[in-house]
């Protein structure tokens, strides 16, 4: 069974766990708590006539009683009051960013048992981080992923502070969301508008259909209206004209997105391209699981956020750049275009993709990856790898960016990447630098330390 449908199955076994747990008022704390302090009131207190644990053990019963009684009265009116609440029916987010919601609860901050916190069941790509304003708090959401979600349930927990009684209730909130991918400080981004064949200027990557102004020795075959004879005159060796490979800029841009995992930042690199022109004038863009194409900048960005990626790291319909020659097929029925390939961090089946098309168009092919800063792989030793899990990286593996480099060098393609922390384009100096980084470790001895080279 793959670990993905093992976390899943884990998940959804928590979640009914929790359906059951969440109405009973008291926790597994505050039942191990009534049961000490009954047993000292009981067979210490009374028994022995010990007027101090009486005390204590009777004050303690009172508490827990006290914690559960003010939980159930409290989680009574905050239920009502929360379905009262009228929130926004839409919200537009960027990824990453924290942004308010308009939904607020009261905190009974007056109260010194009584606590309230809550966060989002449905969708789960979603961080609650309220703010609070005297007695209440407003919900403030940061989103990890892009996407557009129907409803919104929430948890709402109220507790008491020394977590003896807690209950737990959802309230569901038809609001419609669409979470577009954060730009970063992509706005410098270069023009994309990349080359197809023609005759401008001369280039190895180009096509030979131009003028006969390159030469080269000749080989049997070659017709001998070709050879250059002047050149045999002086050097005694059979050279042919053979046509300059050259490129011409091109007037249309035919853009693309492929979906996959750690694509986040390539959709934001994408999302720029669009709103800010750097695609030319005359441009057409197709994402992964969209059945039409867009000319425009709104449909373009529906398309870049309709292309998000499960959790099992497929887009929502075909991805992984499935569509990306049927994509191109139709662009050049309008003539012929550069393409511009917005691709995931990791490599896929649509390394493939891409190969097929540079092997049918020897020039006007880019691939643009978003990075979101690269960091070396960590550093764990084989018995770590085995007895533990390594935790998030923040950020991107410099090691995962060179593997997918070294799959798309041998299909001739031009190949950039951005930064979005820092909008800047990256180059192999980067990708080295960045993969024999080792973070600075901390020496026991007082005023020294260990510093990792530039």
């Amino acid at each position: 069974m793959r670990r993905s449908a093992l976390i899943a199955i884990a998940q959804k076994v928590r979640r009914g766990a929790r359906r059951v747990v969440d109405p009973i008022p008291v926790t597994a704390l505050g039942v191990l708590a009534a049961g000490v302090f009954w047993v000292g009131l009981e067979y210490l207190g009374k028994q022995r006539m010990d007027v101090v644990l009486l005390v204590a053990c009777s004050a303690g019963l009172g508490l827990v009683a006290i914690s559960v009684v003010s939980v159930m009265l409290f989680a009574i009116a905050l239920r009502f009051r929360a379905r009262r609440l009228v929130a926004a029916t839409e919200l537009t987010l960027e990824t990453g960013r924290l942004t308010p919601t308009g939904w607020v609860l009261p905190t009974f901050g007056y109260l010194p048992l009584v606590a309230v916190r809550w966060e989002w069941e449905y969708p789960e790509e979603f961080t609650v981080d309220p703010v609070r304003k005297l007695f209440r708090r407003e919900e403030r959401i940061r989103a990890s992923r892009r996407g557009r979600h129907r409803g919104v349930r929430r948890r709402v927990v109220v507790e008491d502070v020394f977590r003896l009684a807690r209950v737990a209730f959802r309230v569901d909130d038809p609001v419609a969301i669409e979470v577009r991918p954060h730009p970063g400080r992509l706005g410098r981004m270069e023009p994309l508008t990349a080359f197809a064949g023609g005759d401008d200027a001369p280039h190895p990557m180009g096509i030979d259909d131009g003028d006969r102004t390159d030469l080269r020795r000749y080989a049997p075959g070659d017709p001998a209206r070709f050879i250059h004879w002047k050149v045999f005159a002086r050097t005694r060796k059979l050279v042919v004209r053979v046509p300059e490979r050259a490129l011409s800029t091109a007037r249309r841009t035919a853009a693309y997105f492929v979906a996959g995992p750690e694509d986040e930042a390539s959709a934001g690199a994408a999302r720029v391209a669009v709103e800010r022109g750097a695609l030319g004038r005359d441009w057409v863009f197709g994402a992964d699981g969209a059945a039409t194409d867009a000319d425009n900048v709104a449909d373009a960005v529906s398309l870049i956020v309709g292309s998000a990626v499960d959790g099992s790291g497929g887009a929502s319909g075909e991805g992984q750049g499935a569509g990306l020659a049927a994509f191109v097929a139709r662009a050049e029925r309008s003539g012929p275009a550069a393409l511009v390939v917005f691709a995931p961090l990791t490599k896929g089946p649509w390394i493939d993709a891409v190969h097929q098309l540079a092997a049918r168009r020897p020039g006007g092919l880019r691939v643009v990856i978003g990075v979101d800063g690269l960091v070396p792989a960590p550093d764990r030793g084989p018995l770590a790898r085995l007895l533990t899990r390594a935790g998030p990286v923040e950020g991107s593996s410099a090691e995962v960016l060179n593997s997918t480099l070294r799959a798309l060098g041998h299909a001739r393609v031009d190949v950039v990447v951005y930064d979005r922390p820092t909008g800047r384009r990256l180059g192999g100096a980067h990708v080295s630098r960045s993969r024999r980084a080792k973070k600075s470790v901390p020496s026991l001895m007082p005023g020294k330390s260990r510093r990792a080279p530039a």
